[in-house]
């Protein structure tokens, strides 16, 4: 199950993936010899019952709704909030951020290990850097964020 789940969450996953997880849960529960065992599985199998589709949203989409697996979300700048002060460019260990003196920086997202340390270094105040769900970069559902990001904060 373990494997299955890794595979999900590195983007990798299959439709089928999401039957098979919860076949293996049920053979687990009915074959274990423990109080354990039988409790295992209940977690991957109560996800996939309430939360179906947030597990097709990571094999169908590649992304991450509650934007925590790192291989299915990636951040953005924000050009028009962002003051240049390059703490984000300075602080990434992954040297995944550039840019000019006077021009708020870019993030390359083929670099990008999505630790989020842009994200805790960029002042609060101003806060141009947004995580968003899924891979790759979603014109439509980019703005639709960036649009709740600017008028809510």
């Amino acid at each position: 199950m373990l494997n299955i789940i890794e595979r999900i969450v590195q983007g990798e996953g299959r439709l089928e993936d999401i039957d098979r997880l919860q076949s293996l849960g049920e053979t687990i529960i009915a074959g274990a010899l423990c109080g354990l065992g039988t409790s295992a599985p209940n977690p991957v199998i109560s996800s996939i019952r309430y939360f179906r589709d947030e597990w097709e949203a990571h094999i169908k989409e590649k992304r991450c709704p509650a934007m925590v697996c790192n291989n299915l979300i990636h951040y953005e700048i924000l050009s028009n909030r962002c003051i240049a002060c390059h703490r984000c460019l300075w602080a990434c260990p992954s040297k995944a951020i550039t840019g000019f003196t006077l021009e708020a920086p870019i993030i390359d997202d083929n670099k990008c290990t999505r630790c989020g340390t842009c994200l805790t270094v960029c002042p609060a105040r101003v806060s141009p850097i947004i995580k968003l769900p899924g891979r790759e970069k979603s014109v439509a559902g980019s703005q639709a964020v960036r649009q709740e990001v600017l008028v809510h904060g």
